[in-house]
């Protein structure tokens, strides 16, 4: 009897270390944007030195196959559209919850449409261009327009150049639990310069962009969601 009781202990062992992997490995592969209706964060922070608040909200959904597609309002560069900003109103497609395409306008329309008609194939709907966020890994990773990627000065292509844990403690409204790990991405172009802290499951937690240019500085940060 001795003798099993080694063997049962580190069988208990080797199944809690199983177990907590496979809690480890849920979360990181939660699909990075929660995207159902009624779904918001709301961020705050400061725009040229000025205090700006803003939400971003999900309107509507449509779901078809591996496709979701969010009807979205507001986004965090329209605090600086000025005193009068008004939301902005936007398209988000979830392939698969790997690829989220961002787009605007008109294909907002199309988009709907086509994941509206029972026998369409849903092809062109979108770009390389419209990429926004991919599958996150590791820091190194580079996605975004084809073209683009071979670039050997680091513009007009995002990066994730670093990945940390991540306490989401002062975010309210949060009933999610970790672990999580925030990834940060950036998109340079000769003119500007955009970083996102993203934490899947989560979304974008702060959002940074300045102008080399023009005086233009926005760093704000999630402060409360709405997660469903």
């Amino acid at each position: 009897m001795k003798r099993i009781k080694p063997a049962l202990y580190l069988m208990a062992v080797l199944l809690l270390i199983s177990f907590m992997a496979c809690n480890r490995e849920t979360v990181h592969h939660a699909p990075i944007f929660p995207l159902e209706k009624g779904n918001y964060w709301n961020y705050s922070g400061q725009f040229n030195d000025q205090t700006v608040n803003m939400r971003m909200e999900v309107k509507q959904v449509l779901k078809r196959d591996n496709l979701t597609f969010a009807l979205m309002t507001g986004f965090p560069t329209d605090v600086m559209e000025g005193v009068d900003w008004e939301a902005s109103v936007w398209g988000m497609l979830d392939v698969g919850s790997e690829h989220y395409y961002k787009v605007s306008g008109a294909r907002i329309d199309t988009i709907a449409r086509s994941l509206s008609e029972k026998d369409a194939v849903q092809s062109g709907l979108v770009t390389d261009s419209d990429l926004f966020i991919e599958t996150l890994s590791d820091t190194g990773q580079t996605y975004g327009e084809t073209a683009q990627l071979t670039r050997n000065d680091g513009n007009y292509f995002w990066r994730v150049g670093e990945k940390t844990a991540y306490d989401p403690s002062s975010i309210r409204g949060l009933k999610l639990t970790g672990p999580f790990d925030r990834f940060i991405l950036s998109y340079k172009t000769v003119a500007d310069e955009t970083i996102l802290d993203v934490v899947p499951g989560i979304g974008i937690v702060r959002y940074r962009y300045s102008h080399h240019g023009t005086p233009a500085v926005l760093d704000i940060n999630l402060v409360e969601v709405r997660i469903q």
